[in-house]
């Protein structure tokens, strides 16, 4: 009678001990499909308005429990590259501060180009303006995106991961694509490696319904369904963790401003789930932490789509882009020449 007392206290201990708590990261931020909605000026002011709404609005969080504090993410350098140049330095250095305090993100990308048909010297200077954040300031860069497409280049990978890239995710269009297998895809999360080992951890989720939900390129578009997809997956045969990654809210729409994070994770945390407001590393840091000793490794190309195709079928404009890339080499070599000499420009 004893020993089956025993027994059932220490099983009682065992599955406690064994059951974790699960945790969501919902994050919010803009898909800039640049140039798709707007013109470029209508995109610098919704920058300008967005980057100065959250700003405001995560220093109203500042005293509330980091999980329920406002976070904003750029998913491109060029919304810091567009508010530095359009902003007082006072107004740029509340944006830096807020990214060395985990309140706004800002990614390795510029935009989420489709950077399987981009050379990979076009992809390397992508990154430079986010490298220039970096040493001017100190700020951390770990995030790079390839957003929308159905596919992802094997190569990639290492050009990131090279560049200081350690962390990635990526929502597909469940559209305009003869693409299969995104509805069910071998691996929900797992280490996007290259040919010479370099490696990247990629969030890229099967597409459960559509765009807009977990999978998408919005998958925080409507966060009810989302946080009850995402409670369904974890703990499955196909995702057997307890921590999950939802991002994205703007879709195609041009501005997102909105209080719906703070709210959904305020009335959605409890004792067996904790909802968090995501500046998107957080999950990964998390995540990484759980679980990057027993992740799958993916060392493949997913080929080319009819995107990918369609840009490349416009031999003389694409040969022209990179006309202009290899006339920076040029620029930049007569630009050192002249900063050893003249050091205020070095």
């Amino acid at each position: 009678m004893k020993n089956g007392i025993l027994i059932c206290i220490l099983l009682y201990i065992v599955s406690n001990v064994s059951a974790q708590k699960k945790k969501i990261y919902i994050a919010p931020d803009d898909h800039t499909d640049y140039m798709w909605t707007s013109t470029e000026e209508g995109y610098k002011k919704a920058f300008l308005e967005t980057i100065d709404y959250y700003l405001k609005l995560n220093d109203s969080t500042a005293s509330s429990p980091y999980a329920l504090q406002s976070k904003w993410n750029c998913d491109g350098s060029l919304w810091a590259y567009t508010y530095e140049k359009n902003r007082s330095s006072n107004q740029f250095g509340h944006f830096i501060k807020q990214m060395k305090d985990g309140k706004i993100t800002v990614p390795y990308n510029a935009v989420v180009n489709l950077m399987g048909i981009a050379p990979a010297e076009a992809t390397i200077r992508d990154m430079y303006y986010a490298g220039s954040l970096q040493r001017r300031f100190g700020v951390k860069m770990e995030l790079a995106m390839n957003m929308e497409d159905q596919v992802l280049p094997l190569g990639l990978s290492s050009l990131w991961a090279g560049a200081g890239v350690k962390y990635s995710w990526k929502g597909v269009c469940n559209c305009a694509t003869k693409v299969g297998g995104l509805k069910s895809r071998t691996n929900e999360i797992y280490w996007y490696k290259g040919l010479d080992d370099q490696k990247v951890l990629m969030k890229w989720n099967s597409i459960l319904i559509y765009n807009t939900h977990l999978g998408g390129y919005a998958e925080a578009r409507h966060l009810d369904k989302s946080l009850m997809l995402g409670n369904q997956l974890m703990g499955s045969q196909k995702y057997p963790y307890s921590i999950l990654g939802v991002f994205g809210k703007g879709w195609d729409d041009l501005q997102t401003t909105t209080l719906e994070f703070v709210d959904v994770a305020t009335a959605n945390t409890n004792k067996d789930y904790e909802v968090i407001v995501s500046n998107e590393l957080d999950f990964f840091h998390d995540f990484e932490k759980s679980y990057g000793n027993n992740l799958p490794s993916e060392t493949l190309s997913y080929g080319s789509t009819e995107w990918g195709n369609s840009i490349a079928s416009m031999a003389e404009v694409s040969a022209t882009v990179k006309r202009s890339i290899e006339k920076l080499r040029a620029a930049e070599a007569l630009y050192t020449m002249v900063s050893l000499k003249d050091k205020k420009i070095g």
